[in-house]
């Protein structure tokens, strides 16, 4: 069997189920106890929440846009698990996830988002989900990285740059430059523009940048 690869991430952004539930209540601990990963028509979740006013989490979920109904199933004192049914405007990036094969080992709240543990058979599968949620306007936050095995691997400085070729470091750069990575950034096309390039063409450097990224990030020592 193949080594496989563990990445910690934070994603955010203003429609995904029950973040402005979050943002609003920011000292609640929330954690995604059950939710359909797949592709789903009417989706349940379960979240356990602690460490917070119930009262006022209650009015932040009456509140909550991303949010069609709510009830408490279990309390008690210090914590209490709800059962939501999200809106139809709410937006989803497990589905993405299951499709890529990648398994979501946990979820929970962080910052002003949610923080997934995921599980990856192979390295490409995560750097395709940072492509899906730049191209969806979700915010990635990468945190850390292991392999599979014992040892965690260090983010980012196994000499990055020296696989890239002088093309992909200008692609690269002139990305950066323009917000490409930002939520409310360039867009594809004005960098493929700046870079006097089709969109499809930009696409092809991305992907091969962000997969020597990933080779760098998880190559053995």
């Amino acid at each position: 069997m193949g080594e496989s690869f563990i990445a910690e991430v934070v994603v955010d952004h203003a429609d995904l189920p029950l973040t402005p539930t979050v943002r609003t209540v920011s000292d609640a601990t929330v954690r995604v106890e059950s939710q359909p990963f797949s592709a789903f028509e009417h989706p349940v979740f379960f979240y356990a929440v602690s460490e917070t006013d119930f009262a006022s989490f209650e009015a932040a979920l009456d509140a909550d846009p991303t949010v069609a109904e709510w009830r408490a199933t279990v309390t008690f004192s210090d914590q209490r698990v709800y059962q939501v049914v999200p809106g139809p405007d709410a937006k989803f990036t497990t589905p993405k996830i299951a499709s890529l094969g990648v398994q979501v080992l946990s979820l929970e709240s962080a910052d002003r988002g949610w923080r997934f543990r995921l599980l990856a058979p192979e390295r490409d599968r995560l750097g395709e989900y940072w492509e899906y949620c730049r191209e969806e306007g979700v915010q990635f936050d990468l945190r850390k990285l292991y392999r599979s095995g014992p040892q965690a691997v260090e983010s980012g400085r196994r000499g990055v740059r020296s696989r890239l070729t002088e093309r992909q470091l200008e692609v690269a750069r002139t990305a950066a430059r323009m917000g490409y990575y930002d939520t409310d950034g360039a867009s594809a096309q004005a960098v493929a523009d700046e870079l006097g390039i089709s969109r499809s063409t930009l696409s092809t450097h991305l992907r091969r940048i962000v997969g020597k990224l990933f080779d760098s990030l998880f190559a053995p020592a």
